[in-house]
């Protein structure tokens, strides 16, 4: 039956077999890697700026940020969605822990006119207490969010609305996959954060969650020097390090380099899930 364990026990066992899984009781390590790159994913987030103020406008459209609602951005990382969100919203907090992120973020917001507008907190979600004391509980490609639990506890902080943005689908990154491939010799596995879990979820605890879905495109052209100081650093944190696997990373980028520069394609559709987290739907006898 398709009942709130069915939905929780997939869940989970999209989170189990996710490839990268296993790294994730590493905090430590995956905070040096995101504070190492922070700069570089602040420039990402500015070339692809547009399709995070369409998702927002979006949620503006829907009215579901106003001028007067207070945010709390979960895993903000450098800004991706915190700086428009503070555009729309009249404050936003942005909770992460990566301190590096957290400061980069402050540094684009006071370079767009709205570090007024933004708070950043160097904490870790679960620590937080549950209570509801924002407009809206947002979170966006996390890992914070990723069981019942979790997820329950977004509508724990939440006075009114929460808001989680995950994938349709699969998440594709095409060095990275290839990569991946080459070093580990089966193809990754992206389900862990397809929205249809959190959707479900919801649905069978009652709540009426909205969902839309926005197709996403976006070409990087990066330095060979970067993506091998990226990759060398990323596949350390599954334990693949040394020599050799410098060697691998290096020999396969380099024969995908033109003119010293990579290109890093990245494609996926969007899930953004949407609900009310004071309201359930009425069960009528």
């Amino acid at each position: 039956m398709c009942n709130t364990n069915f939905w929780t026990e997939a869940w989970r066992e999209a989170r189990d077999s996710y490839t990268q899984a296993a790294s994730y009781g590493n905090k430590q390590g995956w905070q040096q890697f995101w504070n190492s790159f922070a700069e570089h994913y602040a420039l990402r987030n500015r070339q692809s700026r547009s399709i995070y103020n369409t998702i927002i406008d979006g949620l503006v459209t829907d009215g579901v940020i106003t001028p007067s609602s207070t945010v709390l951005d979960i895993g903000c990382g450098a800004g991706t969605y915190t700086l428009p969100l503070a555009n729309k919203a009249l404050h936003v907090t942005g909770l992460d822990t990566a301190e590096q992120m957290l400061s980069v973020l402050q540094s684009e917001a006071a370079h767009e006119g709205i570090a007024d507008r933004i708070k950043t907190n160097k904490t870790d979600w679960l620590d937080l207490p549950n209570e509801p004391i924002y407009d809206i509980v947002f979170a966006a490609n996390t890992t914070a969010i990723n069981d019942y639990h979790s997820l329950m506890k977004m509508n724990e902080l939440s006075r009114g609305t929460c808001c989680l943005i995950g994938f349709a689908g699969t998440y594709h990154i095409k060095v990275r996959t290839l990569l991946w491939e080459h070093l580990m010799g089966t193809p990754p596995e992206h389900m862990a954060f397809d929205i249809q879990y959190p959707f479900n979820v919801l649905y069978q605890e009652r709540f009426l969650p909205n969902i839309k879905f926005y197709t996403y495109r976006e070409r990087y052209r990066e330095t060979l020097a970067y993506m091998i100081e990226y990759y060398t650093s990323y596949f350390k944190l599954f334990g693949l390090e040394g020599p050799e696997t410098v060697t691998q990373i290096t020999e396969f980028l380099a024969n995908r380099t033109v003119e010293d520069y990579c290109t890093e394609l990245i494609s996926t559709t969007i899930g953004v899930l949407w609900w009310r987290a004071d309201r359930k739907a009425t069960i009528l006898d």
